[in-house]
């Protein structure tokens, strides 16, 4: 039971426990009381109301991370191209695409994909039997 608490504390307050947080605050709870009452910590509890008093709603903010640079058909098309010819370069494909992205968006695609970069050999691997009949030559 201490688990299924503490996993809950990290995820976010649906649509549904902001508006009973926000009733219940309204109505002169305490932030304890209502922490308690959701399930939740009362740093959750405080930040909900505090955004209700300042901003008059509890809609969740967008995320703020980066924009996405490529559509999901373009990363389709990342992987397609890597199936059908793996030996094709970062850079060919992202001339293909025709977006500019950074080489290392074209590996983070593939990965999620789980397809790994093939690279050539320089030299077959020498087994240590092979290394002692070239030492005797």
């Amino acid at each position: 039971m201490p688990d299924k608490r503490a996993r809950r504390h990290f995820s976010q307050l649906s649509e549904f426990e902001r508006g009973l947080i926000i009733g219940m605050k309204t109505a002169g709870w305490s932030t304890r009381r209502v922490a308690g009452q959701v399930d939740r910590l009362e740093c959750a509890v405080r930040n909900c109301w505090e955004q209700w008093t300042r901003e008059c709603t509890h809609a969740r903010k967008t995320g703020s991370g980066a924009t996405r640079k490529t559509t999901r058909r373009e990363d389709r098309r990342i992987v397609q191209k890597a199936l059908v010819d793996p030996t094709v370069t970062r850079s060919t494909m992202r001339a293909d695409v025709g977006v500019a992205i950074v080489p290392q968006t074209i590996s983070r695609h593939l990965a999620k994909a789980n397809l790994k970069s093939k690279h050539l050999f320089r030299a077959l691997p020498l087994t240590p039997e092979h290394r002692q009949l070239r030492l005797q030559w």
